[in-house]
């Protein structure tokens, strides 16, 4: 059945009792069929709250607040079987505001019967309980009454948007008026249509009155009719009748005053807006036309004034660069004249360590660490570099002892989707490739001695590792288990902490490769991503660097990358972030440089860290036009040297070039999103 209701807009309305009877007007328990209902507004589908009642036939609906309007809903029932009917629908009439009546009147909606058939095949019929003539009659007046209210009250809202749309035609005449004095004009014609439209609303008011004063008058009499129509069936058909007749004339007038009041206030205001739009049009089409060359010159002034600031901050910074160049070289030079030393009268002078260069004696002892050349016989050799050599070679010597392999496993690498895996040459190197138009997740692992009991010497790896196209790289370092989640995208961890996130002193590197090349800076970003935790109560946090790699030639990345390299200073601190840590890219190819920093990390502490790397995760999403590689070798792990230091990373880090250009650290936050098939 079709039912249409009104409420008052931003109130949410309670409106009485559903009532399920069987055709012998006996209840009909509904306790096993579920209701919903929805009101489809601009905001989009509100839904309206639908509870059983006390009794096992009853229903009580809320309607939702409702922005001002007239808007469709309708009410479904679903049995146990999941077949879906829809009970009743109409409209519901949301309105900003009503003339009030009385404040301490309540008004009830009218309770709603519906009678289920006996038989299946019948149809539900749903009607508005009607025990006595007398409800008949304070229902049809009821609802002439809220139809004339709501009439009324939409002809109030429509007289509220006339005013509203005069107040802006005002507006956008005063914003005229220095530009066109015909807005002048649209200005008091739209003054005569707000007067109109508020004389419109007052009169629409009062109809509204009249009419919730009949409503309430019918409402009183029906109150004092007997519950049955035996003896008084006349006397409430002769007062229904005359309770629809002044409701019907309270309604006809109500209707005509809005229909007059509506039409004036459109005539004038349309009248005002076309007039006021033309000249606003007009005078903005001047404008724009005067202003648009000052505008043009102010740029290209504002230009020039910047390119003049950049060359006077510019010639600044280079004034004050040489003056303190000045004064340090003149510092040192007076240092330096300060430091020679001075002859006496005797022509003697005195040097440190107690030599008179007069005599050439030496009263005390000499320090050789800066070196002294001593004659020898004729023909002895006199290169005493030689020495170094064979120092320095003893020093290679050591940092070859001072290293182990790491063997690529490659009968252990796995690859998911349709990748296949080449073993190129056993435990050292192996070649995987993703066809066209898929994603794969490798995992890989090292074989390697464990030289290590409680504490571990682990300073550092290296290991073969290119992709012919955009490509992700993961690994854990140290302590703590990790949880390896194949096929994400690639902005998610391929590699979390494991157990839930349990607190550890390990961390995990995840470096991202886009193959996008930056064709205005000639090159490629590289964003590194580190998993760490300081301690238990802040938990994990990430630090993500991005680098920038040059590339001016035909030197994509990441296919040009040879080795990836991690080393570590020191020993990391398991509570402070300190730097220890670093990542650098070796790469081939035309660069003037192949050796790169593109991350700093806090380290790992060599308590039970084990190995330091043992495995890593590649993913690649294969968007090419073709198959995309990834290629993997054997690797190399790097021990502290006696004092717990590692000249490799100072080495590294005195002729790579840093490619770091930001770093921001936040809480970590798991992305993890399986990529579509």
């Amino acid at each position: 059945m079709t039912r249409h209701l009104s409420t008052t807009a931003g109130y949410a309305k309670r409106i009485g009792w559903l009532l399920f009877e069987d055709v012998t007007q006996s209840p009909f328990p509904v306790t096993g069929v579920s209701f919903t209902g929805v009101v489809k507004t601009e905001q989009g589908d509100l839904p309206i709250a639908i509870e059983h009642g006390e009794q096992e036939h009853c229903l009580a609906l809320t309607i939702p607040a409702l922005p001002v309007g007239r808007w469709p809903y309708a009410v479904h029932a679903q049995d146990e079987s999941g077949e879906d009917l829809r009970l009743f629908s109409g409209y519901i009439g949301a309105v900003d505001s009503v003339a009030p009546i009385e404040s301490s009147t309540v008004y009830d909606i009218p309770v709603m019967g519906i009678t289920i058939p006996i038989e299946a095949s019948k149809t539900i019929k749903a009607q508005w309980l009607s025990n006595t003539a007398s409800i008949i009659a304070a229902q049809q007046a009821q609802q002439n009454a809220n139809t004339s209210s709501t009439n009324a009250e939409t002809a109030s809202q429509a007289a509220k948007t006339a005013t509203d749309a005069a107040a802006t035609a005002a507006g956008r005449a005063e914003e005229a008026e220095g530009y066109a004095g015909s807005a002048w004009a649209s200005k008091r014609a739209a003054a005569v249509s707000a007067s109109a439209a508020g004389t419109s609303a007052t009169n629409a008011a009062r109809d509204a009155k009249s009419a919730n004063d009949a409503k309430t008058d019918v409402e009183s009499l029906a109150a004092t009719w007997p519950e049955t129509v035996s003896d008084g069936e006349k006397k409430i058909v002769e007062a229904r009748n005359e309770a629809v007749t002044a409701i019907q004339d309270k309604q006809a007038a109500s209707v005509l005053a809005v229909g007059r009041a509506s039409q004036t206030a459109q005539q004038n205001i349309a009248s005002a807006q076309s007039t006021a739009v033309q000249a606003v049009q007009t005078a903005q089409t001047e404008a724009v036309g005067a202003v648009t060359p000052l505008v043009q010159r102010a740029e290209t002034a504002k230009d020039d004034i910047d390119q003049a600031e950049r060359r006077i901050n510019t010639a600044a910074t280079n004034a004050a660069d040489s003056a303190t160049s000045a004064a340090n070289s003149a510092t040192a030079a007076a240092n330096a004249l300060a430091a020679i030393p001075q002859v006496d009268d005797a022509g003697n002078m005195t040097l440190d360590g107690n030599i008179t260069a007069a005599g050439g004696t030496f009263d005390g002892a000499i320090n050789a660490n800066g070196g002294i050349n001593i004659p020898l016989a004729v023909g002895a050799p006199m290169d005493t570099a030689a020495v170094n050599r064979l120092y320095a070679a003893g020093m290679a010597g050591v940092t070859g002892i001072l290293t182990s392999n790491a063997f690529l496993n490659t009968d252990a690498i796995t690859a998911s989707g349709s990748s296949t895996v080449t073993k190129t040459v056993p435990y050292h190197l192996a070649g995987i490739k993703i066809p066209k138009g898929t994603h794969s997740t490798i995992q890989a692992k090292f074989e390697v001695s464990n030289p290590q009991w409680n504490y571990s010497s682990f300073a550092g790896f290296s290991f073969l590792w290119r992709a012919t196209n955009a490509a992700k790289l993961s690994f854990g370092i140290g302590r703590g288990t990790k949880t390896i989640r194949p096929d994400l995208s690639i902005d998610s961890y391929s590699i979390i902490p494991a157990n839930g996130l349990a607190y550890n002193h390990g961390e995990i590197l995840d470096i991202t490769f886009d193959n996008v090349r930056n064709t205005e800076r000639n090159g490629y970003t590289v964003r590194v991503r580190e998993i760490f935790a300081l301690n238990n109560t802040d938990s994990w946090q990430v630090k993500t660097t991005t680098s920038f790699i040059p590339a001016s030639q035909n030197e994509p990345v990441p296919w040009t990358i040879a080795k990836v390299i991690y080393q570590q200073k020191s020993v990391a601190s398991i509570a402070r972030y300190e730097d220890t840590g670093a990542l650098w890219l070796m790469l081939t190819g035309g660069q003037g440089y192949n050796l790169y920093q593109i991350a700093t990390c806090r380290g790992v502490s060599n308590f039970e860290t084990g190995v330091g790397i043992s495995s890593w995760v590649t993913d690649v999403v294969n968007n090419a036009g073709g198959d995309v590689s990834v290629y993997a070798g054997i690797g190399e792990y790097t021990y502290y040297q006696p004092g717990g230091m590692n000249p490799v990373f100072y080495s590294l880090e005195a002729v790579g070039v840093n490619a770091i250009e930001s770093e921001e650290t936040a809480g970590f936050e798991d992305i993890n999103v399986p990529l579509e098939s």
